[in-house]
């Protein structure tokens, strides 16, 4: 019976976490977004949610959002203005550079910055943070740097 019971309550916490909307940090500003015990500032720090990360949100209660770190599983509440519905696509691009094949990823937005590693045509990246004519991206590989957006295409 306690078997029947564990595996029927399995099966509604997976049913009920299917239904929470999946949202994105979007603090590009300084890269982050606290998660705390409660809804609002005054309440303890229980991680740093990096610029991009995927959270499910599970209840509301005025401004703020309880809500499930997807890396961590760490849950806590987050202001809902810097956790953002992600459109389709309008973040992922492939560096297009059929000329010469590859496109520098650097270690600041401007040309002057070093090379962090060639990122050949056709890999694909996810824009983080715009300023300018520039992108900081996230690299297939994990790598993170600035590229120029001139060449990055949907």
């Amino acid at each position: 019976m306690i078997r029947i019971l564990s595996a029927l309550m399995f099966f509604v916490l997976m049913a009920v976490s299917a239904q929470a909307e999946m949202r994105r940090v979007n603090s590009p500003g300084d890269g982050y977004l606290n998660l705390r015990t409660g809804p609002g500032s005054s309440y303890d720090i229980v991680r740093r949610m990096t610029h991009g990360a995927k959270v499910d949100v599970l209840e509301a209660k005025g401004g703020w959002l309880r809500v499930r770190h997807r890396t961590s599983g760490r849950e806590g509440w987050a202001y809902s203005k810097y956790l953002v519905r992600p459109k389709a696509n309008t973040l992922q691009r492939r560096v297009y550079s059929p000329g010469d094949g590859f496109l520098n990823l650097r270690s600041g937005p401007g040309g002057d910055f070093k090379i962090l590693r060639r990122m050949h045509h056709g890999d694909r990246v996810r824009i983080l943070e715009r300023k300018g004519s520039w992108v900081r991206v996230r690299h297939s590989s994990g790598a993170q740097g600035w590229a120029f957006a001139k060449y990055l295409r949907q």
